[in-house]
């Protein structure tokens, strides 16, 4: 039986999706020099994965023939929900 991630807790796991099986709640995960911010919910392994910042891409680095591992850390118990459409702030909401 998996155990879930405890806050602030990190692992490296081949596979996001089998890593993140069985929690929920909000991960910064990052493969490849590229960080992602993932939400995972039961019933749902990931449930939204969102890009965070550019890719880093550093110099004289061998190509592996193997993918690097997840380095996966749960940032959260909530799960987070991330809309599209930018959320007006309150002094917005008043002028309006």
């Amino acid at each position: 039986m998996q155990t879930k991630l405890p806050l602030n807790g990190t692992i490296q796991h081949p596979d996001l999706a089998e890593a993140l099986r069985g929690d929920s709640g909000t991960f910064f995960c990052q493969q490849g020099g590229q960080g992602y911010i993932v939400t995972a919910a039961e019933g749902f392994s990931i449930k939204s994965l969102r890009p965070v910042g550019r890719k880093i891409v550093e110099a004289n680095v061998l190509m592996q023939t193997t993918p690097e591992p997840w380095a996966i850390t749960k940032i959260s118990e909530d799960v987070l929900e991330f809309s599209s459409i930018p959320q007006q702030s309150p002094r917005q909401q008043r002028a309006a």
